[in-house]
């Protein structure tokens, strides 16, 4: 904003801060111009004081075109005025108001401008996260172990507090973050998101969460905000953080202790107010320990640390989240409602679920899609009437056939079982196996190996 009058600009920046907005504030024309030049990042909304001491609204209205093509403009005249007002959005100013004006009246103008704008970013972010597929289940917590969890999800959510959540792949670590984010009154009316920093190469995890500038790499067309800015004033789930590089962990640290991100291609950090909530299924202390993980960045992150309990410790959750998992995707695939018949009930308590909930919703929509009467039985579960437990893997079987299987055997004889029964899913084998994609691939590559020989 740019405007002669210290008070005026004390007045609108105190209305727009209480609103969220970040404000700078120029008292003149050379100022406002030289802003504008200055910074990679084009602000979202200019509001300029026609009348200046060293220029007029319409010469700025010529550099924001100039400068800043896409940046909108809100001229501010006296009262009476009207033929500049007129003259200024014939222009290019977006709207005008007329001095004096209330709080009331400067914020309707500012978000009649600025909604359609967040409204678009808002449902960018939403094709984002329906395309990457994740289908959070409800937060289910019939058992004393997970109400214990909810209860300090809950206690932590009104503070300030980094969260660390632990547990085995697929206990929930997404959904208590989102439980923390929801009963956050500072922040639950923003954003929450959530990136799971296993999934991506280093130098594409870095742009998607501090942004790149246009040009910083090839097929970089345009700048992009990142997620830690698309979360401003909300939560951002960093999921599998032991994932992430020396050199990332390095600027998520800065991150934390100086509430500020550079993006890709920049010098210039721009401050940014995200809760930062971190999730693993290792433990951390040891990949400090094995020099895999920054201590520095460890101590920041497990100023509040939550453990999920497997599911195999929670059955008193497993069939209420079927019934949950039954309704949801038999909607999904337009299926009339299953419903599970009682001898299933031992058959899913009994399992060990090595993938915890993530394996649970999985089956389920395996069986709603298999299913070709409105029932929920044994012929639908990939483990028939004999769950296999984790600790039942044929390699362990009592007639001694494998008894001095390696312990490398074992392992991918197990991975080559979850590998069947996920129908030979890449996707869905990685997430129970709690490995990525790409680590799944090269142990496959030696289940093939051991075949041919």
């Amino acid at each position: 904003m740019v405007d002669d009058e210290a008070g005026m600009l004390n007045f609108i920046s105190k209305i727009l801060k209480a609103r969220g907005y970040r404000t700078i504030t120029c008292c003149n024309g050379a100022e406002f111009v030289e802003q504008l030049g200055g910074r990679r990042r084009s602000p979202d909304l200019a509001l300029i004081d026609y009348r200046l001491p060293d220029t007029t609204g319409i010469e700025l209205l010529s550099k924001v075109a100039e400068l800043c093509p896409e940046l909108q403009s809100i001229i501010i005249t006296a009262y009476g005025e009207v033929e500049l007002a007129v003259e200024s959005m014939r222009r290019g100013a977006a709207d005008f108001l007329a001095k004096p004006f209330t709080g009331a009246e400067l914020l309707k103008a500012v978000d009649r401008i600025l909604e359609p704008r967040r409204l678009k970013q808002e449902n960018e972010l939403l094709r984002w996260q329906l395309a990457s597929g994740d289908q959070q289940p409800a937060l289910i917590c019939r058992s004393r172990i997970f109400a214990q969890v909810v209860a300090l999800a809950e206690q932590v959510a009104s503070s300030s507090a980094t969260v660390l959540l632990t547990g085995e792949s697929g206990t929930g670590k997404e959904v208590v973050a989102a439980h923390i984010h929801n009963h956050d009154p500072l922040r639950r009316a923003h954003r929450f998101l959530a990136v799971n920093c296993g999934a991506l190469a280093d130098n594409l995890l870095e742009s998607q969460l501090f942004g790149a500038l246009r040009g910083a790499y090839t097929g970089a067309d345009k700048d992009t905000p990142g997620l830690f800015r698309a979360a401003d004033q909300g939560t951002l789930l960093l999921d599998e953080i032991a994932e992430t590089s020396p050199a990332l962990q390095r600027k998520l640290l800065r991150v934390l202790e100086k509430k500020e991100v550079t993006p890709v291609g920049g010098t210039v950090p721009e401050p940014v107010d995200v809760r930062i909530i971190a999730a693993t299924n290792r433990d951390l202390r040891s990949e400090v320990e094995a020099g895999r993980f920054r201590a520095d960045l460890y101590y920041r992150l497990q100023v509040f640390s939550i453990e999920l309990p497997p599911l195999r410790q929670r059955p008193a959750d497993i069939m209420p989240l079927v019934h949950y998992f039954l309704d949801w995707y038999c909607r999904q695939e337009g299926k009339p409602m299953l419903e599970p018949v009682p001898e299933i009930i031992p058959l899913l308590e009994n399992y060990s679920w090595p993938g915890n909930v993530r394996e649970l919703r999985n089956l389920v929509h395996r069986a709603v899609i298999l299913a070709r009467q409105p029932v929920f039985d044994a012929s639908l579960l990939p483990f028939g009437r004999s769950p296999v437990a984790a600790a039942e893997i044929p390699v362990f079987m009592e007639n001694g056939v494998k008894a001095s299987a390696s312990l490398k055997e074992v392992e991918l004889d197990y991975i080559a079982m979850v590998y069947r029964q996920s129908a030979r899913d890449r996707k869905t084998s990685a997430e129970i196996l709690g490995i990525s994609e790409k680590t799944l691939g090269r142990k496959l590559e030696l289940i093939r190996r051991r075949k041919a020989n």
